[in-house]
């Protein structure tokens, strides 16, 4: 919806844009696009009484991303040990059987670290410590 030469969306990470089928009508679609969050289709309603946009339904299945596949790697490796796993970027990329880089790891790892946990009940957290930055992967249970 957004494109052409102008270079709107250019300098943007995300978008929210409202669309309504005819200029007058009372319903409208929300699309959530976004380079950090998922694609989202949002059913609306203007309430004229209230001048306020209300809730009708949320269309996720459309618009859910297949999973990262280094992201499916990282869940697997964590899963199959069944425990948990704390170390650098570094040792994690080690581990994977594709080759990536430390950084892009880290990258897609905070993107996907919603999906990491709904698919694998893995949380996902990192802090940084005297010697660098450390990721830490917790295997929560069900």
């Amino acid at each position: 919806m957004i494109s052409g030469t102008n270079g709107l969306l250019g300098a943007a990470d995300g978008a929210f844009i409202l669309q309504k089928t005819k200029r007058i009508d009372n319903k409208g679609i929300l699309n959530i696009v976004g380079r950090d969050q998922q694609n989202q289709k949002i059913y609306l309603e203007f309430d004229r009484e209230k001048c306020l946009w209300k809730f009708i339904k949320m269309e996720t299945e459309l618009c859910k991303e297949p999973l990262d596949p280094i992201v499916k790697m990282v869940g697997e490796i964590v899963t199959k040990n069944k425990s948990d796993w704390i170390g650098t970027a570094s040792e994690l990329a080690d581990l994977l059987p594709k080759e990536i880089s430390p950084n892009a790891l880290t990258r897609r790892l905070n993107v996907n670290a919603e999906r990491l946990l709904e698919e694998f009940s893995i949380y996902y957290q990192t802090s940084r410590t005297r010697t660098g930055r450390q990721i830490k992967l917790t295997l929560m249970k069900k």
